[in-house]
C-alpha cells in the first residue's frame, strides 16, 4: 500500500486499542493472563504489520500496560516521540490492572499533560468528591508540518461494564419451598430480581461516569482552545456510539444563551472525521456519483467512491452485534466549510480484517477492536 502521508501535505492519524499490551512476565487482571514468549512475539508482530501497512504519522493507543516496551517497539518502527501519562496499578508484584493511554508521533511533541477533573466542576455536577477519570486522558501538543502546534487528546472512556463497587451487596431470599419444608438451614437462593436491578443500576452508574468524563474533558479542551487557539484532535476508545446522548457534549452544536453578542462560536465544536470524509467525497464526486459513470473516474477516485457508498464498519463486536466505539474527532480547523480551515479529511479506514475474517496464525494475538485511521490533506 502506498504511504499517502509521505507527501508533504498529508498527515495520517490512527486510534488503536491494543487489547492488553503487556510484556511477560507481567499479567493482566489475573495471574493466569501471562503471555508466553510466542504469544508476546505474535502480538508485537501484529502491531508491526499494521504500522508497515498503514504507516500512520500519529497514533493514539489504549490498553497499554507495558509503556516502556511499546515505546521501544515504536522507536524501532521510526516513531521518535512517545508520550504517556500515569502508570498501571500493580498487584502482588506482577498482576496489573488500570492500563493507560499513550501517543506516538513522527512529528515533534512539545508538551504532554494528563487531564484531571477540576474539583469545582465535580461539585457542580453533583458527582462524588472522589470522582476521577477511569483512565487519565492524555493531551500532547504536536508540531504538525505547515499547520504548527496542534493539541491531540487520547482517551479511553469508562466501559459499559456495570459499575457495582458502591452498590449494597446483593440480597438473598429463602425460597417458598424451603420455608414450606421448614429447612431454615438450607442455603438461601439468589434474588434474581435484585441482581437484575443491580445490573441496571450498575450500567447506569457506568453511563454517568462515561458521560461525565466526556463533558469534563470537552470543557478542558475548550479552555485550552481559548488560551491557545490551536487546532484540536480527540481520538480513542469511547466505549459508546457517538450518537448516544451520553457522549453528546463532545459534538453538541446547540448553544443557548439569554444574551447576544457572545462572539463567534462556530470554531469550537468537534466533528467525527468519518463524517468529514463523507462530506468531502460528496462535494468532490457528487455529480459523477449520481451519474454512476465509473469509467470516467480515475482509479483513486473509484476507490474513494466505493468507500463512500459502503456502510461504516463496526470497530467492535459483542457477539454478532457490531458497534462503532473508536473515533477520531477534529476541530473546525479540519472542516473545509469553516472559513479558516487548514486541512481536510481525504481518507478514512477501519482495519477490521482480524474481526470479520480472522486467521488464527495471523490474528490470534491481535485486538478485539478495529483500529481506525484518517488522512488529512493540508490546504495551506
Amino acid at each position: 500500500m502506498a504511504n499517502t502521508s509521505s507527501k508533504t501535505n498529508r498527515v495520517k492519524l490512527a486510534s488503536f486499542n491494543l487489547f492488553n499490551y503487556i510484556e511477560p512476565p507481567l499479567a493482566y487482571y489475573d495471574f493466569e493472563n501471562i503471555y508466553s514468549a510466542e504469544q508476546w512475539q505474535k502480538k508485537q508482530s501484529w502491531l508491526a504489520e499494521f504500522l508497515a501497512q498503514h504507516q500512520p504519522d500519529i497514533i493514539g493507543f489504549q490498553e497499554v500496560f507495558s509503556a516502556p516496551a511499546l515505546a521501544e517497539q515504536m522507536r524501532a518502527a521510526g516513531y521518535e516521540h512517545f508520550a504517556t501519562v500515569g502508570e498501571p496499578t500493580v498487584i502482588d508484584d506482577y498482576i496489573c490492572r488500570d492500563p493507560v493511554v499513550a501517543l506516538c508521533s513522527k512529528f515533534p511533541v512539545t508538551e504532554v499533560t494528563a487531564i484531571e477533573a477540576e474539583p469545582e466542576y465535580i461539585y457542580g455536577l453533583g458527582l462524588n468528591p472522589d470522582f476521577a477519570f477511569s483512565r487519565k486522558p492524555l493531551r500532547a501538543t504536536v508540531q504538525l508540518p505547515q499547520i504548527g502546534l496542534c493539541d491531540i487528546y487520547v482517551v479511553h472512556f469508562k466501559s459499559k461494564r456495570p459499575h457495582l463497587d458502591e452498590l449494597p451487596a446483593p440480597k438473598f431470599v429463602q425460597s417458598k419451598l424451603t420455608q414450606a419444608v421448614n429447612r431454615p438451614s438450607a442455603a438461601p437462593l439468589v434474588n434474581f430480581g435484585e441482581l437484575l436491578g443491580r445490573n441496571s443500576l450498575g450500567q447506569w452508574a457506568s453511563s454517568i461516569q462515561r458521560g461525565s468524563e466526556a463533558a469534563l474533558l470537552f470543557h478542558a479542551m475548550l479552555q485550552r482552545r481559548i488560551e491557545t487557539n490551536q487546532p484540536m484532535m480527540l481520538m480513542g476508545d469511547f466505549n459508546e456510539e457517538l450518537t448516544s446522548s451520553v457522549l453528546s457534549p463532545l459534538t453538541n452544536r446547540e448553544l443557548r444563551f439569554e444574551k447576544e453578542g457572545l462572539g463567534e462560536l462556530a470554531n469550537y465544536p468537534l466533528t467525527d472525521a468519518y463524517k468529514l470524509f463523507q462530506q468531502g467525497l460528496q462535494d468532490l464526486f457528487g455529480v459523477k456519483a449520481t451519474e454512476a459513470n465509473l469509467e470516467e473516474i480515475a482509479e483513486e477516485e473509484e476507490r474513494m467512491l466505493a468507500k463512500a457508498r459502503a456502510s461504516r464498519a463496526p470497530t467492535h463486536y459483542y457477539g454478532a452485534s457490531g458497534n462503532v466505539l473508536d473515533y477520531i474527532l477534529l476541530s473546525a480547523d479540519f472542516d473545509p466549510s469553516f472559513d479558516n480551515s487548514v486541512a481536510e479529511v481525504c481518507d478514512y479506514h477501519t482495519e477490521d480484517r482480524h474481526l470479520v475474517n480472522p486467521s488464527f496464525e495471523r490474528d490470534s494475538q491481535s485486538s478485539d477492536h478495529a483500529p481506525v485511521t484518517c488522512t488529512l490533506r493540508i490546504r495551506r
